[in-house]
């Protein structure tokens, strides 16, 4: 049983408490109650049946109720006509939270259908509304409960059956996620070391791993499997992912294999790039899994054999689990996305296999996509990126400033991959890293110019995007500036604030010959760009002209509590103590605006890691190692007046009580203490 009752209890004192009552008189919070009888199936719960007192709508609803899904997967298997009709036309089918709607039960697939590529994900529910006004016997009640109970007892079973198929297809998921004994594989002639991640959660839908693909020492490529209750996207069925080079090189449908006793799983493989002949990539990809003895008939292959009377893989999960993870290296290595040294034959060319990619700025669904990454990025800081670049409808202008190394960049890319449902390590179409360049004086620096000698209109990445985003206005294209106040950001930047300000045209040449570039350009409204700046002696101040027509962010707080719970656990069993040691040796720093970031501690750790890995014969002493990398990581940055001799002097007591010996560090700290006293101000560098 589930009910309302905490929420319902929470806002009965809240509405008694003179500081929260006036606040609580008008909300909707607590004007409805339920109780619900569900049933739980492996991993999952399902609706049977369920009571609602509805105070904002007046009503009182018995009824099944159900999300999304299973109405996809209804209509994706051809059963939804057989589903509605197990429903009675006594009974509704409604949607909506606080103002329901009806929808008519001819009208309920197209219904289904208009919310797929949108990515609306609305609940149903089916049953009887009931006007909630008087009173009502509780005979009455519970006759009405029993009617719509038995009522609905077909539909129940068309429910049921389906999170049985679900569960059944989910399970044998879980059977390959759970293998991590594969240590290597052979292909084309050559041994790869390979390694399984943990099982991670993933979103709601289920779960992800990770694996990696290492050539003697060196890493080759990382990839993702996923297995999913259902694909957000493209698929209500269980799906299996395999990812490698940020690309989804087999998706599919775990439901393929369940029936009577033992079923084969193939899949058919497509490619779709428009720069290749698919033809010629599908026949070079199939002939190399027949060499690598999997079945293949055309553009199907078979990755194994799943009985169903004891529900195993007759293979053993570990054989299929590895079928899947070479399938997808070798369809890599055909497309060109990923080259296996071979010695039997040369390759050539590239590939790039497509995907409709649709953009989605919902929050909740972006900040889960960055929550879910391996970085370190607090809500409000996702919320205040996603909030300045879609507040304005046709202005989207962010500068990210802050220390270095507290992932400036990296929240970018998060951000931008998260809007098309990309993972950080994907190749997003749509997102383009633009490192600025001293150099740059004017506006030809973004977008170009006319070579007279060459006769032709030199075009540079950034205008390249604006005509991307010309061409493809549903789509959003983010353009990241990195480090852009190497140069005056006034000087290459003013035509394209102007523009955007004042929605006119840029001029860009009066050459009619030239046809692949516009005379004029409009600024579109899809192009959001994003600069990071750092301050030091190489760089330039912002001038007021740009900071009035963009949001400025500060990420120079580091989070590293959250950090050191998503590090890696190998390295935090081992490493526990110098990690708590920077630290505090961080806190230190901190108050003198001296501290470091993510990715100087993330360094650090490594290197005291990589230390601890040469075993006990070579490798230094643990505060040898610490001071070592103090030393080389974090005093490099110190440098100033007077203003910091307080800090020169706690930083000097701290290394002489935590390292307990004469170091390197705290030898650096005496040089730099005595030439504060005579020369009034010091830094690392002699």
């Amino acid at each position: 049983m589930h009910s309302y009752d905490s929420t319902l209890t929470t806002t009965y004192h809240d509405s008694r408490n003179p500081a929260l009552a006036e606040k609580k008189k008008n909300s909707d919070i607590g004007r409805k109650y339920y109780a619900s009888l569900v049933k739980r199936l492996g991993e999952w719960e399902y609706n049977l049946i369920t009571i609602e007192l509805n105070g904002m709508d007046n009503s009182l609803m018995i009824h099944t109720e159900l999300d999304f899904i299973p109405f996809w997967a209804w209509l994706r298997n051809s059963k939804i006509h057989r589903v509605l009709n197990s429903i009675p036309d006594r009974f509704s089918i409604l949607t909506g939270w606080k103002e329901k709607s009806v929808i008519p039960a001819d009208e309920l697939p197209d219904f289904v259908k208009s919310c797929i590529k949108p990515r609306k994900r609305p609940w149903f529910q089916v049953g009887s509304r009931i006007p909630l006004e008087g009173r009502m016997a509780e005979d009455t009640l519970i006759s009405k409960l029993e009617e719509v109970w038995d009522g609905l007892s077909d539909f129940r079973g068309f429910l049921e059956e389906e999170m049985q198929i679900g569960d059944a297809a989910y399970r044998a998921l879980m059977q390959l996620a759970s293998v991590k004994d594969i240590t290597e594989t052979t292909l084309l002639g050559r041994n790869y070391a390979v390694e399984i991640s943990s099982v991670e959660n993933y979103k709601s839908q289920g779960k992800r791993q990770s694996f990696h693909i290492n050539d003697g020492d060196q890493m080759l490529t990382k990839g993702y499997m996923y297995f999913l209750d259902y694909h957000d996207k493209n698929s209500p069925f269980q799906t299996i992912i395999v990812q490698l080079e940020g690309h989804n090189h087999i998706f599919t449908n775990a439901r393929e294999i369940l029936g009577d006793g033992r079923k084969e799983w193939w899949i058919t493989k497509v490619f779709a790039t428009h720069s290749l002949d698919n033809h010629a990539v599908m026949t070079k990809a199939m002939n190399l899994l027949a060499e690598h003895d999997f079945k293949v008939n055309g553009s199907a292959y078979c990755v194994g054999t799943y009985d169903n009377e004891t529900e195993m893989f007759a293979e053993g999960a570990d054989v299929v689990k590895k079928n899947f993870i070479d399938s997808a290296l070798l369809f890599a290595h055909a497309s060109n996305r990923l080259e296996l040294p071979s010695e039997d034959e040369e390759e050539d060319g590239s590939d790039n296999e497509s995907e409709t990619l649709e953009p989605n700025f919902r929050f909740n669904e972006i900040f889960e996509m960055i929550e879910n990454s391996h970085f370190t990025f607090s809500k409000s800081i996702v919320r205040d990126l996603h909030l300045n670049l879609t507040a304005l409808d046709d202005k989207h202008f962010v500068v990210l400033s802050g220390i270095s190394g507290t992932g400036k960049t990296q929240l970018c890319r998060l951000y931008a991959n998260a809007v098309y449902g990309l993972e950080y390590e994907s190749d997003n179409p749509y997102f383009s890293i633009i490192p600025v360049r001293p150099d740059w004086t004017d506006a030809s620096s973004m977008f170009g110019y006319y070579s007279s000698f060459e006769k032709r209109y030199v075009k540079t990445e950034f205008l390249k995007v604006i005509m991307n985003a010309l061409k493809e206005r549903e789509k959003p294209h983010f353009i990241l500036l990195d480090e852009m106040n190497l140069a005056r950001v006034e000087y290459y930047l003013s035509d394209y604030l102007s523009a955007v300000e004042s929605r006119k045209e840029i001029p860009l040449h009066q050459e009619e010959h030239v046809t692949d570039v516009p005379q004029k350009l409009i600024i579109p409204p899809n192009v959001y760009v994003l600069g990071t700046i750092n301050v030091d002696e190489t760089t330039h101040s912002i001038s007021d002209k740009v900071l009035d027509r963009a949001f400025v962010m500060t990420l120079s707080d580091v989070d590293f509590t959250s950090f050191w719970e998503r590090f890696d656990q190998d390295m935090k069993d081992s490493l526990q103590q110098e990690f708590l040691l920077l630290q505090e040796l961080h806190g230190t720093l901190a108050g003198y605006e001296l501290h470091f970031g993510y990715r100087t501690m993330g360094e650090m750790l490594k290197k005291l890691y990589a230390n601890r890995e040469l075993g006990e014969e070579h490798a230094m002493e643990s505060l040898e190692s610490l001071d070592g990398v103090i030393a080389e990581k974090v005093l490099t940055k110190i440098r100033g007046d007077e203003r910091i001799a307080e800090m020169l002097e706690s930083l000097h007591m701290w290394l002489s009580t935590k390292l307990e010996v004469s170091t390197i560090s705290l030898g650096h700290v005496k040089r730099m203490q005595e030439e504060l006293k005579y020369y009034g101000t010091t830094q690392f560098w002699r």
